[in-house]
């Protein structure tokens, strides 16, 4: 089933949203996603909102906003607390999490309408990355992380990602030039919006991807496992046959003990199929007792060694 990710939000007005961690987000499954609702419950609409504060005011009195397509979802959601007056959009395309704070300013001056913002967020498009910077902080402190590397401390590779982020940030903050703060800012929050990509896969993904080459080494062994039993099998009815061959030539074989028929058997098998008897030839005492037991030898088995069998 397709999944699709979803923010979790604690309860209250949707004015009055306020986000503590903004890694609480978990994939879901389509009729529980933002998607699956919207198509179940929600309500068609039916203009573009040409100001911020018309879009902020509408997700405001009517629930988050969310455009869907082949390739790519975003949700919109207006946001409380320490991010009061912003709207969130989240973007997911397959996997790929990304999520933008829109401002007034910004949407006013770069978007102008709510379709134009949408393009812009759909296609990745978005500078403003304050959202991703503060989740990186976020996890950091969370996890007890910070840019000082503890020596003692066994980092696994989101930790590793996590501090080298938090490095890449105190070097963005120290070395600011004016003319610079956009592109720097942008570049950070690019980054962190891939480590969180990172992240999400690190924990979705990569577990299906083991299982899968477990299951295919296991696949492989089963195979094998197979394959040594379908030789083992031609390597009784070999076997066999060149026991039958000397009794046969020889009655006087009958009366002696089967292993020494066996041993005897065993190498002129080997001299006519080699790459056959490559293994296995040093297990005669469980092919004579499969000899004895199994119903597809024992009654010829009995009449080859009537006495000694």
């Amino acid at each position: 089933m397709e999944r699709f990710c979803e923010l979790e939000q604690p309860e209250g007005s949707q004015a009055e949203l306020e986000i503590k961690d903004l890694e609480l987000v978990r994939w879901v499954a389509e009729e529980d996603s933002m998607r699956g609702m919207s198509r179940r419950h929600g309500v068609r609409m039916e203009k573009d909102y040409g100001s911020f504060q018309e879009t902020y005011d509408a997700i405001c009195e009517l629930g988050p906003i969310t455009v869907s397509s082949s390739v790519v979802d975003v949700s919109f959601f207006a946001l409380g607390g320490e991010f009061d007056g912003y709207i969130l959009a989240v973007r997911q395309s397959g996997r790929n999490v990304r999520r933008f704070l829109i401002g007034r300013d910004q949407f006013d001056s770069c978007f102008g309408t709510f379709s134009a913002c949408c393009d812009h967020v759909q296609s990745n498009n978005v500078i403003d990355s304050r959202i991703e910077l503060k989740h990186l902080e976020n996890m950091a402190e969370k996890l007890s992380l910070s840019t000082n590397v503890d020596l003692d401390r066994d980092y696994d590779r989101l930790e590793v990602d996590i501090v080298a982020a938090l490095q890449l940030l105190d070097l963005v903050r120290e070395g600011f030039v004016d003319d610079q703060v956009t592109q720097d800012i942008f570049d950070l929050g690019y980054c962190v919006g891939r480590l969180f990509s990172s992240a999400q896969n690190y924990v979705t993904l990569e577990p299906d991807a083991r299982k899968a080459q477990e299951y295919e080494k296991s696949y492989r062994e089963r195979g094998k496992k197979g394959k040594s039993k379908d030789r083992k099998e031609q390597r009784l009815d070999h076997l066999f046959s060149h026991m039958a061959r000397l009794v046969g030539e020889n009655p006087a074989l009958s009366r002696m003990k089967p292993v020494e028929v066996a041993k005897l058997a065993v190498s002129d098998a080997t001299e006519e199929n080699q790459e056959l008897w490559s293994q296995g030839s040093g297990q005669l005492d469980n092919y004579l007792t499969l000899f004895a037991s199994d119903d597809a030898f024992r009654v010829r088995y009995r009449q080859l060694f009537p006495k000694t069998g």
